[in-house]
């Protein structure tokens, strides 16, 4: 493998200049610049972006931070996509990804505080949102570059999201205008995360504007399930559901029904289970690919990206 000495060697400088050239110094000429480039390209040199950057005290990381994840629950496609988009858009400018993932908080702050720490990264994509998150509290207290995939728990996060709530208003009106139902109920995890809050706040827009009740259910393991609870209100004839995998969870109760169903995300692992239900298309590529844009855009807050709706 070339060196920055075969370059140097090969075009008649210093090895100093011939760095300095490479790394786009303005007291080399333009001419000397493109013609090092052009040794070093045919040479086939790789640069060694890591130390490069090591010299300016952080690591060429970007730190994906996920949410406090048990050990035993299954992997969620959107993120698997998300971490697509990431990497296609880190590659071109040299930069790896490297994941903290734990089962509580405690643990994933401190896999966080290592990367920093130990590692050296200065860099982060955080893919979820919670009130008061200990973890995003770190890296706003030692001032490092972070970008919220999600709806921001503090208003100078910058972020990259969909407008959740006009997906979620988006969704219900197309299951009423396409299916000819009056009474969908929307169905949310136990965890009630942002965009479910979101989701749900469209829906109560769009039964609002169509002058009809609105009528939720929230998954719980201890509570009514949802089988039962559709019994107990015989009016639903449709349903919009919060994401792709609480879906998955009731599909084996909601077959009895065969209800209309519209859900959120558009997977390919989901579009084999459940193809014959109507989804909305996050574009969660497309949101890690933006989401890295903007964390090494500092002059811009945030990202908006459209959904599509697919059936």
């Amino acid at each position: 493998m070339a060196t920055i000495k075969d370059i140097a060697q090969k075009a008649g400088v210093s090895v100093s200049t011939a760095s300095r050239a490479l790394n786009h110094n303005p007291r080399i000429s333009e001419k000397t610049r493109q013609r090092i480039a052009t040794i070093a390209k045919e040479l086939g040199y790789q640069p060694n972006y890591n130390a490069q950057n090591l010299t300016r005290g952080e690591s060429n990381m970007v730190g994906i931070i996920f949410p406090v994840t048990s050990n035993t629950a299954p992997a969620n496609p959107f993120h698997i996509d998300l971490l697509r988009g990431i990497s296609m858009a880190l590659k071109p400018i040299h930069y790896e990804m490297v994941v903290a993932i734990a089962p509580t908080t405690t643990d994933l702050l401190q896999n966080v505080k290592s990367m920093v720490e130990q590692s050296k990264v200065h860099n982060f994509l955080v893919l979820y949102t919670v009130k008061d998150d200990p973890i995003t509290n770190y890296l706003r207290q030692n001032n490092l570059n972070f970008v919220v995939i999600g709806h921001p728990d503090k208003a100078q996060d910058r972020f990259v999201d969909n407008d959740n709530v006009a997906a979620g208003q988006a969704a219900t009106d197309y299951l009423m205008d396409h299916q000819e139902v009056s009474h969908p109920v929307f169905l949310q995890s136990a965890s009630n995360w942002a965009f479910e809050q979101d989701r749900h706040q469209g829906y109560e827009q769009s039964m609002q504007n169509h002058h009809l009740p609105a009528l939720s259910w929230r998954y719980s393991p201890t509570g009514t399930a949802v089988k039962d609870f559709i019994k107990q209100h015989p009016q639903i004839d449709s349903i919009v559901c919060v994401d792709d995998l609480l879906l998955v969870r009731l599909i084996r109760q909601l077959q009895e029904f065969n209800l209309p169903t519209i859900c959120f995300n558009n997977s390919r692992l989901m579009g084999m289970l459940i193809n014959q239900e109507e989804k909305v298309d996050l574009q969660p590529r497309k949101l890690g690919q933006q989401a890295v844009e903007l964390l090494f855009n500092p002059e811009e807050q945030f990202r908006i990206v459209d959904f599509k709706i697919n059936s």
